[in-house]
């Protein structure tokens, strides 16, 4: 499922600030809340924490509560205010220091988090996202050198960590040393295969180094995850994240739930964006597929309606839709919904490939192949997409075209691998080549049992037979 851009709550402060708390107080004010148009549950929300740190203006931990209630949803000039003053109330704070830093960065003004987060570090300096923030703020600063310490200092220490590759990389790449970038973030994909942003910049590494089908090959990746980052342990971020009322942070929350397995739970978070904002067209696309998939088909249609009424050009509500009628085995239905998603966008990869297993499976094969031609044509690492293109072939005899679909689903590594290793060894069988074909079908065969399919032993076994027996009477 896709995720809209974050969105950008307006709640407006004005200008003017609370009178010091104490004669002679050096403490910095807090903002003074004004007129606004947000949301009542938000609204409320910012009300109660500006009340608790007018209510204990000594305190940090109010000052700072009503900082992360305003950093959260992106007012960082005003959250910026409520940490300077948490700050003064508890200098050594760690977490003030960071926060303050944090925000300054989002909010451009680099030099001064690049300060704020060098005190931060004095005070933790192993917190990892910390000296992350730091390095990003020096190179938005253009002091690419250091940069490149803050991240090698990370990698000689956390050679593991996705982000440092990726910022080191960057920063080679903006220093004109286009091999070393190169490497760096090759490693970072290596690390974080869905990185996006680490795969437009390898792209653009590549093509500078004349390798055209690699650079072409990232920047498909790249489409694919524009979106994607590596996850980050960063409990003090979370703590601020996880205030946020907002429609779009339930969708965010909901989406990570769908990807654990926990459906009815990714639900419920999507349905509380629609209880804040019933417009959100990405929770109504979202909700088609989940209601699919846990067997409540007449929700997911009125999710369906509700989304194409709010954007009728909306592909992925088409599509979901189309999977759901598939489910119901309504497959003229389904058919429709993915002829609407392609005529909308005509370069959904998944409305291509179930066009095309609709049509495999009404023996449409010439059909189906060209769909199935026509996802991968989109993503070329479409897996799945390879593997039907290759059984076709495979019917068709033509066995070398075949194995070299095969071939591009064997990675990365999972729980389909078994299969695709089997269908690659038989493959090579038919095509008269033994040696490879047992290569690859014991290859099946260890990892099937590693992976408890023990329904596949009996085919792979029976293939390997027949190719020893073929290869000892020729």
């Amino acid at each position: 499922m896709l995720m809209e851009r974050p969105l950008a709550l307006a709640i407006a402060f004005l200008a003017a600030v609370v009178p010091r708390i104490a004669p002679g107080s050096e403490l910095p004010p807090l903002p003074r809340l004004g007129p606004a148009n947000s949301f009542p549950a938000i609204r409320q929300q910012i009300l109660e924490a500006y009340s608790q740190a007018r209510a204990h203006p000594g305190e940090a931990a109010a000052s700072g509560k009503l900082g992360m209630v305003l950093d959260t949803y992106e007012q960082y000039a005003d959250a910026a205010a409520c940490y300077e003053r948490a700050r003064a109330l508890e200098p050594n704070s760690f977490q003030w220091l960071y926060y303050l830093g944090w925000v300054q960065s989002a909010a451009g003004r680099y030099r001064e988090a690049v300060q704020t987060l060098n005190q931060a570090l004095q005070v933790n300096p192993d917190y990892l996202s910390a000296q992350l923030k730091l390095a990003e703020a020096l190179a938005a600063r253009g002091d690419w050198e250091e940069s490149g310490e803050v991240y090698q200092a990370i990698l000689a220490r956390r050679p593991d960590c996705a982000q440092a590759c990726y910022g080191a990389g960057r920063v080679r790449a903006a220093r004109g040393d286009t091999p070393g970038a190169a490497e760096l973030l090759g490693r970072a994909c290596a690390l974080f295969p869905a990185y996006g942003a680490a795969h437009y910049l390898l792209a653009l590494a590549y093509r500078k180094l004349g390798n055209a089908a690699a650079s072409r090959e990232h920047f498909a990746l790249y489409e694919r995850n524009v979106t994607a980052v590596p996850p980050l342990e960063d409990p003090l971020r979370q703590a601020v994240l996880e205030l946020n009322r907002g429609a779009n942070r339930h969708i965010e929350r909901g989406i990570a739930l769908e990807q654990a397995g926990m459906l009815r739970e990714a639900i419920a978070e999507h349905e509380a964006a629609l209880a804040i904002s019933p417009n959100q067209v990405q929770a109504h696309v979202n909700l088609i597929s989940l209601y699919g998939r846990t067997g409540q088909p007449e929700k997911g249609e009125e999710h369906y309606r509700a989304a194409i009424k709010l954007n009728p050009n909306a592909a992925d509500a088409h599509y979901d839709y189309g999977v759901l009628l598939f489910r119901k085995h309504e497959y003229a239905e389904a058919e429709q919904a993915f002829r609407r998603a392609l005529a909308i966008n005509p370069f959904h990869a998944d409305a291509h490939h179930n066009l095309g297993y609709l049509y495999e499976q009404q023996g449409r094969l010439e059909e189906a192949l060209q769909e199935y031609q026509e996802a991968v044509k989109d993503q070329p690492d479409y897996r799945l997409a390879h593997f039907h293109i290759g059984r076709i072939l495979v019917n068709q005899n033509k066995y070398q075209e075949a194995i070299q679909h095969f071939l591009k689903t064997l990675t990365p590594e999972d729980e389909a691998t078994p299969g695709y290793l089997y269908a690659l060894g038989a493959t090579y069988g038919r095509a008269g080549d033994g040696a490879r074909a047992l290569d690859y079908l014991h290859k099946a065969r260890d990892e099937a049992t590693a992976r408890g399919q023990t329904a596949l032993l009996p085919g792979i076994d029976r293939d390997i037979r027949t190719v020893e027996q073929e290869q000892r009477h020729p």
